[in-house]
């Protein structure tokens, strides 16, 4: 197995500190937005969102058409209460062409409009997340929520 793969497999069993290391000497010779992408997970895991921030952006930086970082920046500028900032990367993350969960990135959008006392922004963005993956538990009850709360 190549390094890239190691990082991958150790990811895949919860190994960080394996996986973290396999990832830092790939980057030794190559850069890979993929890479990047999974120390920026790693460091979200290990809950050190700054380190984290710093991998997400660099992942962007080598291939802005890279969703899945976006929409984990997003996520972080979310929990930093920074709601102008995370819209931007999710709005950011859905027009990529490169995302391997864009209905993750809609519903993110769902629950910050949810937050923001926006039910009719977030049913538009639900309704997107379950035409792309109709077995969405988490939408459709976001969803029902959301009509239930409308509709008294």
């Amino acid at each position: 197995m190549d390094l890239y793969s190691s990082g991958r497999h150790f990811f895949r069993l919860g190994d960080l500190d394996r996986a973290e290391y396999y990832f830092r000497s790939y980057l030794e010779d190559e850069e890979s937005s993929e890479a990047f992408f999974y120390l920026g997970l790693i460091a979200t895991q290990k809950n050190h969102l700054e380190d984290a921030l710093e991998f997400y952006y660099k992942s962007v930086t080598i291939n802005p058409e890279y969703g899945n970082p976006c929409n984990e920046i997003g996520i972080i500028l979310l929990r930093m209460g920074k709601d102008k900032d995370a819209v931007f990367w999710l709005k950011k993350s859905i027009r990529c062409m490169q995302n391997d969960a864009p209905h993750i990135s809609f519903f993110n959008l769902a629950t910050l409009y949810k937050m923001w006392n926006r039910p009719e922004r977030s049913l538009q963005f639900l309704h997107r997340a379950i035409a792309l993956k109709p077995e969405f538990p988490e939408a459709i009850q976001l969803k029902a929520e959301l009509i239930k709360n409308n509709t008294n």
